[in-house]
This record gives C-alpha cells, structure tokens and sequence, in this order.
C-alpha cells in the first residue's frame, strides 16, 4: 500500500508528464524551519534549483525591495538573503529573538524588528551603513506589529489589550490605546489613515484612527479573526478563524461587513489574486484548499493539496498559486486557467514540488 507522503512524492513526477503552461520566469523562495535552509524553487522548471543554508531554524519571511530576509529568533539574528545571487549574504545579530521584520515608508535602508526580549523594543537594523535611531521601548510585550504605508509610524498590539503607536523619526512611543486583551493582528488601511485591529477573543475587527488615537469603529464577527488578507487594492479585507468555518468579508473604506461566505472545515491563511479575482483559502484539517471568486464571493473549486496547506502565495503573472504544505514538506502548484467554475466545483493540480522539512513562509521574485 502507498502511504499519502510516498503518493505526494510522486506527483511531482505524475504533472511533470502531462503539464501544459508557460510557468513563470522567477524563482519561490521557501523557509524550511525544519531543515534551516531556503529552498529556491525554478518557477519555470518547477523544481528546487538549490537550497540556503541558515544561521539556523526561520520562523517567518520578509521582503523589502529586492532584499529578502529570514528571521531565525533560535540565534537571535535575521539572515539577509540576495534573491538574484541566491546566497545567504549577511547576518544582522540582535539582542533577542525577532517576532516580526517590518520596513519603514520611504527608507529601504532600514529594517525594524519587533523584540520581546530581553525588553519589548522596536529595534532598527541598518541596511546601507548609515546611523539608526536608538531602539524603541514599548510599554509591554507584543503580538504583532504593522508599519504605515506613507509615513514613519508603526503600530503594536500589546499583550495586555492595548495598542500602541510608535513615530519611528522619535526617540518614544506614544501612550497606548486601551482595547481589550486577545489581540491579533494590526495592519493600516491602504491609505495609511486607519488601523485595523483584529480583537480574537472580543470577535470584532476594530478601526483606530491614529492622528486622534481613538476607537472610530467596531465591527462584531461571527468568528475569531485568527488570519487576514488583504485585496491588492486594499478595498477588501478577508478574515477567518475559530467559532465558524467562514470567511468574512469587511469593507476598510466603508468600515462595515459586505459578507460572510461558507467555507471549509477550519479555514486558515489566505490570498488573493486580481486577475482572476480570486481567494485562496487553505483547510488544514481537510488538506485542501478552497476558491472564492472575489466578485461573486461563491466557491467554484476545492483542490485537494498536500498534508496541512498554510501559506499561500500569488505568482506576481497572477498565473499560479503557490500553496505550502507543512507536514509533507512539499508545495503545491494550482494553475489559474484550471479553475473552471461549474457544478464539480473542481480544479487538479498542476504539479507537486518537494520542498524540505517543514517549510513556514514563502515569497515570490521575479527574475
């Protein structure tokens, strides 16, 4: 009998035989936390070309520009990686694990990394040389982190329930915002002029201006709003998580729900594509991953992938969805034009790559 993993192994070699498709001419960069390496994935052979070697295990990617980094909090570092040589080029060593990489508007030069220890800090990371600001106290540990799109502020959600923001050209935080505790994610609107807080434990997304500092909207969920993605356009935001296999569907502008759409059991991470509009959503538990078309907010396919899918990512020829398959080590490829809505509800897979042991994060570059 052949175990699924030797059946996933496999497929790779099964789509290589009947594929039909241009691919795309760059390269998916995989975090194996596993292995401590990158896989750099041939986007056009659709295999592995070469493998990074790490400082040690990446909890998570992050690109600025054209630079590509790894946090590696087991050796209290980022490892900064050139995508176009595919080399492991410098390790920035820190004074405690990172939790989050997040870069500034309009200074590529600098990377800030959220520090929980030795004290809870934004701490900078020169990129080109020049002077960085002394490190940022916060006033408790964090969650999360996010950075504005056009100007230097970021904004931190505290353990304790509060956010606070950070002007990053100013040596202090400013005083925190009370909120509730079981905060989740942060991320700006599009245009930088609201912060959006997904409380998990209170199942609301809540909207902070950051000039007043203040509370401007609530929006009650029928869920916990575990992940979110965000439409390209930053007009859509898409929001899962634990009490409904949903996802729910908010309008940042309007600051109100448009939608809650069924989906599968214990829907997970997402991502969106434009052309097709379509969302992602991967389904551990049933290691598949559901379709949405974005305008109709219907599902017109499931795919089954690998074992546990988690990270998704886009092809920037909105050509291919990359989906990561943690427990089998592999990464799924689903092709755009497969995806035929109809009654099957059906789209197969393009082809399977083997990735490494344990792959967490994923981003795409162009060649």
């Amino acid at each position: 009998m052949i175990s699924r993993r030797g059946l996933l192994s496999a497929l790779p070699l099964l789509g290589a035989c009947g594929r039909a498709g241009a691919g795309f001419r760059g390269h998916a960069f995989v975090a194996c936390a596993g292995s401590a390496t990158v896989a750099v994935v041939d986007l056009l052979a659709f295999n592995v070309r070469e493998r990074i070697a790490l400082t040690g295990s990446p909890s998570s990617l992050f690109r600025l520009g054209q630079r590509l980094f790894a946090a590696i909090p087991g050796e209290n570092a980022v490892d900064e990686i050139d995508p176009g040589h595919r080399r492991l080029v410098f390790t920035h060593k820190l004074p405690g694990p990172p939790v989050a990489l997040r870069g500034e508007a309009e200074n590529p030069g600098r990377l800030w990394v959220l520090l929980n220890e030795p004290r809870p800090t934004l701490h900078p990371v020169s990129l080109d040389g020049a002077g960085v600001p002394r490190p940022i106290a916060l006033a408790a540990r964090a969650v999360s982190v996010a950075t504005a799109p056009y100007a230097p502020l970021a904004a931190a959600a505290l353990e304790p329930g509060a956010v606070q923001f950070v002007p990053l050209d100013q040596p202090r935080a400013l005083e925190p915002v009370s909120l509730a505790p079981g905060l989740g994610s942060v991320r700006f609107r599009s245009d930088g002029r609201l912060l959006m807080v997904a409380e998990r434990e209170r199942r609301r997304l809540t909207f902070l201006d950051p000039g007043l500092r203040r509370v401007v909207a609530e929006l009650p969920l029928p869920l916990s709003p575990d992940q979110l993605a965000v439409h390209p356009d930053g007009g859509q935001v898409f929001l899962t998580g634990d009490g409904r296999d949903a996802v729910v569907v908010v309008y940042p502008y309007r600051t109100e729900i448009a939608q809650t759409s069924l989906s599968g059991r214990r829907p997970g991470r997402m991502a969106v594509s434009t052309m097709p509009p379509f969302l992602f959503v991967s389904n551990p538990e049933a290691n598949s991953v559901s379709v949405f078309d974005v305008q109709t907010q219907k599902v017109v396919a499931v795919t089954g992938v690998g074992v546990h899918p988690t990270a998704i990512a886009i092809t920037p020829d909105q050509q291919y969805a990359l989906v990561l398959n943690e427990e089998s080590g592999d990464v799924a490829v689903i092709r755009m034009s497969a995806i035929s809505p109809g009654r099957a509800k059906r789209a197969p897979l393009f082809t399977m790559i083997p990735a490494g042991d344990r792959p967490v994060d994923i981003r795409i570059f162009g060649a």
